[in-house]
C-alpha cells in the first residue's frame, strides 16, 4: 500500500488528508488568502506549504480535486477561477518536483460516488452528505468537520479504494443530512 496525500484546493482554503489505505487518515485545512494578497502571494504561500508537507509526510501519491468546469453556468466568477487554476498549477508543480509521476486529478463527483455512493443529483448540498459520512466513519468529530477538510477526506477515501477495492471505503452507506444536526 502506498501513502496518499489528498488536497481539496480552493483559493481561500485547502483541505488535506494523509495516510495509508489501511489506517485512519489524518487531516486538516490551510487558509491561503489574507487581506490585500495578490494571486502570486497566495501561489507562493501554497507552494511553500506543500513543499513542507511533502518533506514531512513523504506521500507516494498526491491527489487533487479537479477544478469544476464553469462553462455551463457554474457558481464561480473569473477571478475565483483564475485563483483556483493558478494555485492548482503551482501545487501540481510542487508535486512533480517531489515525486515521480504527477498529481492525480479526480472529479469531485467521482470521489463522492466512491465515498457516499452517489456522484450527483443530491437534492441538497453534497458537502453536508460528505461531512456526515466522515463523521459516521469516525474520521472526525462533528465539531471538526470543516467542509474543505471533509472533501479532502472524501478524496482520500476514493484514492484508498482505488489501491484496494476490497477496502470498506468503497462500501459507503449513504449519509443522511440529519447526522449533521445532532
Amino acid at each position: 500500500m502506498q501513502s496518499i496525500l489528498a488536497l481539496d484546493v480552493s483559493g481561500k482554503v485547502t483541505g488535506w488528508a494523509f495516510g495509508f489505505p489501511t489506517d485512519k487518515p489524518i487531516s486538516g485545512f490551510e487558509p491561503w488568502k489574507r487581506e490585500g494578497d495578490t494571486e502570486d502571494e497566495v501561489f507562493r504561500r501554497g507552494m511553500i506549504w506543500l513543499f513542507r508537507q511533502m518533506d514531512f509526510l513523504k506521500p507516494s501519491i498526491v491527489a487533487i480535486e479537479a477544478p469544476i468546469k464553469t462553462s455551463g453556468g457554474g457558481f464561480t466568477n473569473a477571478a475565483s477561477q483564475s485563483m483556483l487554476l493558478g494555485l492548482q498549477g503551482a501545487l501540481r508543480a510542487v508535486v512533480k518536483s517531489k515525486i515521480p509521476g504527477r498529481a492525480h486529478l479526480v472529479a469531485s463527483s467521482t470521489a463522492r460516488k466512491t465515498f457516499i455512493g452517489k456522484g450527483g443529483n443530491f437534492g441538497c448540498d453534497p458537502k453536508i452528505l460528505v461531512q456526515a459520512e466522515v463523521i459516521r466513519r469516525g474520521w472526525l468529530p462533528q465539531e471538526d468537520a470543516q467542509p474543505d477538510r471533509c472533501d479532502a477526506l472524501c478524496l482520500w477515501g476514493h484514492m484508498a479504494a482505488e489501491q484496494n477495492p476490497d477496502l470498506d471505503y468503497r462500501k459507503a452507506i449513504k449519509a443522511r443530512p440529519a447526522l449533521m444536526e445532532a
